[in-house]
């Protein structure tokens, strides 16, 4: 809806005063005309004269204090009626006192009627004040008094009632009744119509605009890219991101950080130049559209934005803050607003990871990564209430006599678009943009409803870093436990070695809370990174997993001996220790000899057992012990 629909603050009040300077001089003249019909008699020769003085000198008054713009709409409406009613009332009460002829005061009333249809219309057009509403009342109970004193005057006179009189008056009465009805009616209509009217615009206005900083927001931006998308004039697009803004929320208060967000925008839109547009599109990030704009037109500007734009912003809240911009190019690196403003946050997502306070154009070749990160964020939010993620079990064999004793739940998505994506892609993009923990808590809960199935197995759950440094990390697996009615012992949980696991005392509580509650822990892919020997006595942990990557190496000429000292070492610890050794990635009847030879208790990998679906592993465990695929005879399988 354009405001055009709407007459401006501005406007309404002239249009008024138009109207009103029209229309008061056609009531004078009305006034005169009927005059100029006149009887003869004692009423139009002496009362009607005076009354109608009265009245021009009331719309006289009213004219030219509109003519001035010293009344408002408010006042126009309560002096008219005011003095309308003064002026009825005075007439009727005369007649009833002066007029005896019964023809004359039918005729003066009937006159005096005609004065009621512009009044309600009045009251349609106008919204009368409180004041203006009680006298129009009082003139509509005046007028009804004034005729019911005309109709009975003969009973006070010892005169007979004249039913001519009588009938006239009932019409009159009963069909100014019903005007005034379908006046309040549509009155009310038109209040409740102009109440959803404004209701609609400013729900329109906060769909549109920013309330806190007044710019327009991401619909806008939106319709504008699309506008822009349709010609062939050249514009740029700047993302614009405020560096470190929650610390600003943290240490100054949001109040603070408001006032920095509206100073910024004021800058925003001064420094980009007239003719450029700027949206806020979340809490922290501006979008700035500069029409007609070339590579070197756009880098210039980005560049005054980049090192002037923070500076009273900063002054003002007292805490220097930058910027980091991403800049897109239209028709060089897209055709489509939406794939622009994806490329200038692939910009911006790389000059945070430079270290902010730069601007960056997007590069396709450099960018592709992001963009693929951005993606698959994107998607993985919707992946849960999509149903698109599945667990996958893969069997741990207990090595001297090949049983199952154990199965890792394996997550996998597929997407209807992007296809099967490898967790080693979409894992780390859930764990930035936090989505692990939704995600790590469905996958407890599937795995410990499906182990159910499995009395004799213990099933094996990845949780990451991420997850295990969440203070609520406990209750979650709890929970779990607690829906599907896995008992604790059932439950192994495998981490993934990392610094983390090492040096972080909120980490070594958890894994101590999760041990109280009877559940396993195991460090997964040990030998892959740190492989702190020493540290793996103080952990409470119930198991070790060699990585897929020291078993292979056991089979190598030039890294054996290390891989075969490495596994020798911890295979000592946890004996040691009491707890389990699992060797990862046997894809060979090779890599089963050496780590059967090396004392490794439990064995998992693609020449033990691909993954497979939960009715898979549930007809595998029901195969006969002697069956050759439970022998474990290992077999080459590619991943």
């Amino acid at each position: 809806m354009s405001t055009a629909d709407h007459p401006t603050a501005a406007e309404q009040p002239l249009a008024w005063r138009t109207a009103a300077l029209l229309a008061l001089p056609l009531v004078m003249l009305g006034v005169y005309g009927a005059q100029s019909y006149s009887r003869h008699d004692l009423w139009d020769r002496v009362y009607d004269p005076a009354l109608y003085l009265g009245l021009n000198l009331v719309v006289l008054f009213c004219w030219v204090g509109t003519l001035l713009g010293r009344l408002t709409i408010q006042q126009l409406s309560l002096i008219v009626l005011t003095g309308s009613t003064v002026f009825l009332t005075l007439k009727l009460t005369l007649l009833g006192v002066v007029v005896n002829d019964p023809q004359v005061l039918l005729q003066e009333f009937m006159e005096s009627m005609v004065w009621l249809s512009p009044i309600l219309v009045w009251r349609i057009i106008t919204q009368l004040s409180r004041a203006a509403r009680l006298t129009l009342n009082a003139l509509l109970l005046s007028m009804l008094l004034g005729g019911v004193f005309v109709a009975l005057k003969p009973l006070l006179t010892g005169g007979p009632l004249q039913p001519v009189v009588l009938m006239t008056l009932l019409q009159l009465t009963l069909t100014s009744g019903v005007i005034l009805l379908i006046t309040s009616v549509f009155q009310r209509y038109a209040s409740q119509s102009s109440q959803v009217a404004g209701e609609q615009a400013a729900l329109r206005k906060l769909t549109f605009t920013d309330i806190l900083t007044g710019l327009p927001g991401r619909a806008r931006l939106q319709e504008q890219l699309h506008e822009l998308t349709q010609g062939t004039a050249p514009f740029a697009l700047l993302y614009v991101d405020v560096d470190g803004f929650k610390v600003v929320n943290a240490t100054l208060g949001h109040a603070a950080g408001d006032e920095l967000l509206r100073v910024l925008a004021g800058e925003l839109r001064r420094l980009s130049g007239p003719d450029s547009q700027v949206y806020r599109l979340s809490s922290d990030e501006f979008v700035v559209l500069l029409p007609g704009a070339d590579d070197s037109q756009a880098e210039w500007t980005g560049q005054v934005l980049l090192h002037e734009a923070a500076i009273e912003p900063s002054a003002r809240v007292g805490v220097e803050t930058t910027l980091s911009l991403g800049l897109s190019l239209y028709p060089q690196d897209s055709t489509d607003g939406a794939e622009l403003m994806r490329h200038a946050d692939s910009a911006l997502a790389a000059v945070k990871r430079a270290g902010r306070r730069q601007l960056r154009r997007y590069h396709p070749e450099q960018d592709a990564v992001t963009e693929r990160e951005q993606l698959l964020a994107r998607e993985l939010g919707h992946a849960l209430p999509r149903q698109e993620l599945t667990l996958a079990f893969q069997p741990v064999l207990r090595l001297h006599d090949s049983r199952i004793v154990k199965a890792e739940a394996l997550l996998r998505w597929t997407h209807p678009a992007l296809g099967r994506v490898s967790p080693a892609e979409f894992i780390p993009v859930a764990e930035r943009s936090g989505l692990i923990n939704p995600i790590g808590s469905w996958v407890l809960r599937e795995a410990c409803r499906e182990a159910l199935a499995w009395p004799d197995l213990i099933i094996s759950v990845n949780v990451s870093a991420v997850q295990l440094l969440q203070f609520e990390f406990r209750a979650t697996v709890h929970d779990a436990l607690t829906r599907t009615g896995l008992n604790a012992s059932r439950l192994e949980l495998e981490l993934t070695e990392t610094a983390v696991l090492y040096e972080d005392e909120r980490a070594a509580r958890t894994l101590q809370e999760l041990r109280d509650l009877g559940v396993l822990v195991s460090i997964d892919d040990f030998g892959s990174g740190y492989s702190n020997l020493m540290r793996l006595r103080t952990l409470p942990i119930t198991g070790v997993k060699m990585d897929r990557s020291i078993t292979s190496d056991l089979t190598s000429p030039q890294a054996g001996q290390f891989a075969r000292a490495l596994t020798l070492a911890v295979r000592g610890i946890t004996r040691n220790l009491g707890v389990d050794l699992t060797a990862e990635g046997i894809e060979t009847p090779e890599h089963l000899r050496a780590v059967q030879d090396l004392g490794c208790q439990l064995g998992q990998g693609y020449g033990l057992a691909m993954p497979m679906t939960a009715g898979q592993l549930t007809a595998r465990l029901a195969r006969p012990a002697t069956c050759p695929d439970d022998q474990g005879a290992p077999r080459h399988a590619s991943h």
